[in-house]
């Protein structure tokens, strides 16, 4: 099919032709190639010249999905009385990464991964920038460092992602750093369409210690 549809694109990738003998060049080089195979370079313009649809545009528009875009005005908040916060399980900053990178000597700041929370927030709880609070979650809880931060939007909080890992000490015992996101997270709280748990807007409250 891509010979037959694009066969000026496979000719620039050296299987030229008719398309039947491209086809089978192109084969015959994705049995025998130890790594990946380019089987097409093509031209800026080949990419929209490719679309399918009527109008040759590509439709971004979804009409099943209208009455649920129709429902949101109306749909009530997830923060309640017992959560009356929303939190942001797994923000991106400056020294995070994925779990693949357990040593926390790497982290130039915020090492543990503090609770980065607007100070309207932090005054109704009386914690103060560098203060122990409880997170809790719908999914669990964990103790945390503050973070007094004005860049938050009250109402919102934050905790880092790639934490939550164990890593041994200076002894060898095992030592977990900051939170993990997924165990503030219930999989019960989640996008219908997609059943993508909602990391960054879990009900949550703060309470001092």
């Amino acid at each position: 099919m891509a010979a037959t549809r694009s066969p000026d694109s496979l000719r620039r990738a050296g299987f030229a032709g008719e398309p039947a003998k491209a086809a089978d060049a192109l084969f015959d080089a994705l049995l025998s190639s130890k790594s990946g195979v380019v089987f097409s370079i093509d031209q800026w313009d080949d990419s929209f010249s490719r679309l399918r649809t009527p109008d040759g545009r590509i439709q971004l528009s979804i009409p099943e999905l209208y009455p649920e875009l129709d429902g949101l005005a109306g749909e009530p908040a997830p923060a309640s009385g017992d959560f009356p916060l929303i939190l942001s399980a797994g923000e991106r900053r400056s020294f995070t990464a994925n779990t693949i990178i357990r040593n926390p000597d790497w982290r130039k700041k915020d090492r543990a991964g503090a609770l980065r929370i607007h100070p309207s927030d932090a005054g109704r709880v009386g914690v103060a920038n560098g203060g122990r609070v409880r997170l809790v979650t719908r999914g669990g809880s964990a103790e945390v460092s503050v973070e007094i931060s004005d860049r938050m939007q009250p109402g919102h909080i934050a905790i880092p992602n790639g934490l939550g890992l164990d890593y041994p000490d200076g002894s060898g015992a095992p030592v977990a750093t900051g939170v993990s996101p997924n165990e503030l997270t219930r999989a019960e709280d989640r996008d219908w369409v997609a059943g993508t748990p909602w990391h960054k807007y879990t009900p949550a409250r703060v309470e001092a210690l």
